[in-house]
């Protein structure tokens, strides 16, 4: 029977129903360190609309792409039963961010606190819709052949960088409701280089970040003995835009729900992500005096035999601009994916897509090459998990 996939809280956290007792603490055993991580790579090649003044023009038919990752962990477990650890991952190439997380954390019964550089609440615990693979899916996957202006990315908070410096807390699972809380100061400091490390005075409040934001997340698992199901929602908010020559953007709230269902070697599920005064896709206008609301759903469903898993997904992306009294725009991203993973052997995966996707766009805030764009895209990859 196929594990419920429960928050990350619940998984590293793994001391949770453990007590907490007053007095001095020592561990038997100092904080060793494990090594770990994941190495994804792909091939993928695009047929698309790729004449003179269309989306794909000038971009290559295909290529190679990788995404890897070495995580660093470590933790220990004092006297008097609080478990206290850190990780740190580092990315496995060269990046803008060489460190993708960082951060410590304290679990015990009454819940697990983490403060570092890590996803808010919402991106920690959200109900992701099955039918993808670690490479390929109709919606936030690794790897994304199509020319668009965006993605169909369904689970993520309004923090200008995801891994903002935050405190996230997770409750105990009690009848299988769990409650995940963050938030952050500066949604727009990570590293060193933006003033968290350490430091003399308070970090700088850059024009249109934003700043005390929070993110609230509850999770449902339950498990009988040939079915199961998972339910989460929760929302992410800004607490305050930091004002901007020009015009300032509004505070931006996402909502996001998930439903996860599986039965014998079927699962099926759904996605929702509601962007309220979305900044994201105002990033790729000519004019930024705009006011986006937009959604996104993801479906999918999976079916396992044996060491074959398959998938099928579909997203759509519907964004309507709002030019403050000029005409307005319309924007709608589509996709669809036939994926299959087959795993070799222990952490050790292949897998591949067939995708077709098509974005429609209308109104003075887009171009003419953006409208009526199609891709076809085939993929093979591979995913090692160490």
């Amino acid at each position: 029977m196929r594990k419920l996939l429960m928050g990350s809280a619940a998984v590293i956290g793994g001391g949770l129903g453990v007590g907490v007792t007053t007095g001095a603490a020592e561990a038997a055993d100092g904080i060793k360190l494990e090594v770990g991580g994941f190495f994804r790579s792909a091939y993928q090649v695009v047929f698309d609309d790729d004449g003179e003044n269309e989306a794909g023009n000038e971009h290559n038919t295909d290529g190679f792409f990788q995404d890897a990752e070495i995580h660093f962990t470590g933790s220990t477990v004092l006297d008097n039963g609080l478990e206290v650890g850190a990780r740190v991952e580092l990315e496995g190439e060269d990046d803008d961010d060489q460190i993708d997380e960082s951060w410590i954390y304290f679990s015990g019964g009454f819940g697990e606190f983490r403060i570092g550089s890590l996803d808010d609440a919402l991106g920690d615990l959200c109900v992701f819709a099955p039918g993808g693979t670690a490479n390929f899916s109709a919606f936030s996957p690794n790897q994304w052949g199509a020319n668009t202006l965006t993605t169909n990315s369904i689970c993520f908070g309004v923090d200008d960088v995801g891994d903002s410096q935050k405190i996230v807390y997770f409750s105990p699972v009690f009848s299988g409701f769990q409650i995940g809380l963050s938030y952050v100061p500066s949604s727009d400091k990570e590293t060193h280089v933006d003033g968290v490390g350490p430091h003399v005075g308070m970090p700088v409040n850059d024009d249109g970040a934003s700043r005390h934001n929070v993110s609230v997340y509850g999770l449902y698992n339950y498990e009988a003995e040939d079915w199961y199901i998972q339910l989460g929602a929760g929302g992410s908010w800004e607490g305050h835009v930091e004002k901007q020559p020009g015009p300032n953007r509004e505070q931006q709230e996402f909502y996001q729900t998930g439903i996860l269902v599986g039965f014998g070697a079927f699962s099926v599920g759904a996605s929702f992500n509601y962007f309220n005064d979305d900044d994201l896709l105002v990033t790729t206008l000519a004019n930024r005096d705009v006011v986006v609301d937009r959604w996104v759903l993801g479906v999918g469903a999976t079916y396992t035999m044996d060491a074959l898993v398959f998938g099928l997904g579909y997203s759509i992306n519907d964004a309507d601009v709002d030019n403050k009294g000029s005409p307005d725009s319309d924007f709608k991203l589509q996709r669809a994916a036939f994926t299959v993973n087959y795993t070799v052997g222990p952490g050790i995966d292949v897998d591949g897509e067939i995708a077709y996707t098509r974005q429609d766009v209308s109104g003075p805030d887009f171009d003419d090459s953006d409208d009526n764009y199609d891709a076809f895209e085939l993929g093979i990859g591979t995913a090692i998990t160490f």
